[in-house]
């Protein structure tokens, strides 16, 4: 599987601004889950988080208020055990307290190694599946497809 790699991307919009009191709680733990995920066995890479802000900015995105993330991992399992385990699953159970119902939406898909997915190319992926469903395009946890051959 070293010719591939999953990308993976996200996006939930916040009930408030993320510097309003009600969501300490939310932005108090990024940093923590993004470094975290660095160190994270199968963790490949990730643009920075001001990267990330400025690219929402330019695509007429609100970063204050839509929750953006976008990173590379080596396999669907090493991104499933981080996503589910520790200070990030905490965060997740807590995610209807600080996120409007029903914006939460996310992504997977298979990108030759080496290859660094571009924000566009995330919130495409996202609005592929929100659009499409899980297809061997864009896909989620629940409905997975499987590496490409090399």
């Amino acid at each position: 599987m070293g010719a591939f790699h999953l990308a993976q991307a996200n996006i939930s919009t916040g009930r408030w601004a993320f510097d309003h009191w009600r969501m300490r709680g939310f932005a108090s733990r990024v940093d923590a889950i993004n470094d975290l995920a660095v160190e994270a066995p199968g963790f490949v890479w990730r643009p920075t988080s001001e990267r990330m802000m400025n690219d929402l900015v330019r695509l007429g995105r609100d970063p204050m208020r839509e929750a953006y993330n976008l990173s590379v991992w080596e396999s669907v399992e090493s991104l499933w055990t981080f996503a589910f385990g520790g200070i990030h699953l905490e965060a997740v159970k807590r995610t209807k307290q600080w996120f409007e119902p029903g914006s939460a939406f996310d992504v997977m898909w298979w990108v030759p190694a080496g290859h660094r997915p571009t924000t566009e190319e995330g919130l495409a992926k996202l609005d592929l599946v929100r659009e499409q469903g899980p297809t061997p395009d864009g896909f989620t946890f629940r409905r997975r497809f499987p590496c490409p051959s090399s």
